[in-house]
């Protein structure tokens, strides 16, 4: 039997070799949320979002949050963490945070695990939205009932900003293709738990099935086809380099000399580099709200164009569907953003996050350092 793992909150179940535990969906999100006495503050984040985290918002509004339970030391202090091949860090809340953020979720009290040390090494963390910093220590991880041992994990004390003062907001588990960091994977990968050094997402639409992540291999039930394959850097956030991008099947030619990407869980939205955002949104005729957000007319999302992505000699799509969040109202947000960068080694630079990543089953192979898309079954 393959040692794989698939992380989720619901639903154990045995399958092909595979533990099969479904991540969390909208109903379970509310009875956990209601169970921790959050689901007030939850429905709150739904309706408003904080400066600068417009990301956030549409994770709310759309259920594009992807969260894993996972328990830390012996015995098991239980978190709800993102899943994030956008960085290297495993931390969750702890007993030493005094900021605002972390009174609204469970605290790892590490005089509590039997199996915990740290030699005090400080760690601080900026992403796209908030920070964090803290102290690193090393414990156990359980997912359901599979253990990995002495890994390295950071213990907030500082989350300034309300970012991660939101909802199954816990922690973060990184993902990030960057050896010698000690992510979750390089730990699998030393202790010789997982058949293959590869791991793999399905995420789920709204209204689609349970979402999961597979540590050790694929799940062919999740896909049809061939895996497409493109390379990434080595020691990076699994950055990739694709040779064209198209608006209906039209080449904008801004990737003639190849476009830079890196393939990001943590993402939510699918970024442009800042250059190009207001061309693409042009051409897909889209138009600017008071606060500066791009939208479409909600009965016109049908006769929008198709998005395509070539890459290592596969076309990749993106249907209209996917890169606009349909509403109830009369205009309809859309699902791109401008990067934070304009170039990375030299090309123009994207972020290819959960809009993109939702259109295919994801596979992370740090072992021949590539990614393959494949078409979703």
């Amino acid at each position: 039997m393959a040692k794989c793992l698939i992380l989720g909150l619901v639903c154990l179940a045995l399958a092909e070799g595979l533990v099969r535990v479904p991540l969390m969906n909208r109903q379970s999100i509310y009875e956990e949320l209601r169970e921790r006495g959050e689901l007030e503050d939850f429905l709150k984040y739904q309706q408003f979002s904080a400066p600068g985290t417009y990301t956030q918002h549409l994770i709310n509004n759309n259920d594009m949050g992807y969260y894993g339970k996972i328990g830390v030391g012996t015995p098991p202090q239980y978190f709800y963490v993102h899943f994030d091949t956008g960085s290297t860090t495993l931390w969750v809340n702890s007993i030493y945070c005094q900021s605002e953020a972390c009174t609204m979720h469970p605290l790892f009290d590490p005089s509590q695990s039997s199996t915990y040390y740290s030699n005090n090494q400080p760690f601080s963390i900026q992403y796209g939205t908030g920070s964090v910093s803290g102290v690193i220590g090393y414990d156990t991880i359980t997912l359901e009932d599979f253990t990995v041992t002495n890994q390295k994990i950071g213990l907030s004390s500082q989350e300034p900003g309300s970012h991660f003062a939101r909802p199954l907001h816990d922690g973060l588990m990184g993902l990030a293709f960057k050896q010698g960091q000690g992510t979750i994977v390089d730990t699998m990968i030393k202790e010789n738990l997982l058949e293959e050094p590869v791991f793999a997402f399905y995420l789920s639409k709204n209204s689609g099935r349970t979402s999961e992540v597979t540590f050790g291999g694929t799940d062919p039930s999740q896909y049809t086809g061939e895996i497409h394959w493109v390379p990434v850097a080595a020691e990076s956030h699994w950055q990739l380099v694709f040779q064209g991008f198209e608006v209906d099947h039209q080449s904008t030619g801004w990737c003639q000399g190849g476009c830079s990407a890196i393939v990001d869980t943590g993402t939510s939205l699918l970024t442009c580099p800042p250059q190009y955002v207001q061309e693409l949104h042009q051409q897909l005729g889209a138009q600017q709200d008071e606060n500066g957000h791009y939208v479409f007319e909600c009965d016109s999302i049908s006769s929008l164009p198709t998005l395509t992505f070539v890459m290592n000699g596969a076309h990749l799509h993106l249907e209209p569907s996917a890169y606009v969040f349909q509403g109830s109202g009369t205009y309809c947000e859309s699902g791109i953003e401008a990067s934070h960068e304009e170039f990375r080694d030299g090309m123009p630079f994207w972020i290819l996050g959960d809009v993109f990543l939702r259109e295919f089953y994801s596979v992370f192979d740090q072992g021949n350092a590539r990614v393959g898309f494949a078409t979703l079954a």
